[in-house]
């Protein structure tokens, strides 16, 4: 059985200052293009390698970063976000980081697709 040729194209090349290390699947938002987080990277004064992103990519490879991670001092915004992100009805998207915040121990946040975001949760120890 002959099964047909694939084609395999590279859309983006990371450089550092638009994230480093993307590691979760992408998410087709309902505007078609794709939203995703880096761990690290971006544009934020964080420690090397820097605190990740959320990036949008179209179709045709051209990338935004929507959002650097950590430009708050503190990173009460969070940092270095490791998941993938979840669509609302509303066009939002809402996804967690696994540190930064109040407590350092992470948050869950929104972000508007012009890149407004919010801290909706920040986790905290439970000594």
């Amino acid at each position: 059985m002959a099964l047909p040729a694939q084609t395999y194209t590279t859309l983006h090349s990371f450089d550092g200052t638009d994230g480093i290390n993307p590691s979760v699947a992408l998410i087709q938002a309902t505007n078609g293009d794709l939203y995703g987080t880096t761990y690290g990277g971006g544009t934020s004064p964080c420690p090397s390698p820097g605190c990740g992103t959320i990036l949008k990519i179209t179709p045709n490879g051209t990338l935004m970063t929507v959002y650097s991670f950590c430009p708050l001092s503190g990173c009460t915004d969070g940092a270095n976000p490791g998941g993938a992100l979840v669509q609302a009805t509303n066009g939002d998207f809402y996804g967690t980081a696994l540190s930064g915040g109040a407590g350092d121990h992470g948050t869950v946040f929104k972000i508007s697709q012009s890149g407004t975001l919010t801290t909706l949760y920040s986790f905290c120890s439970q000594e």
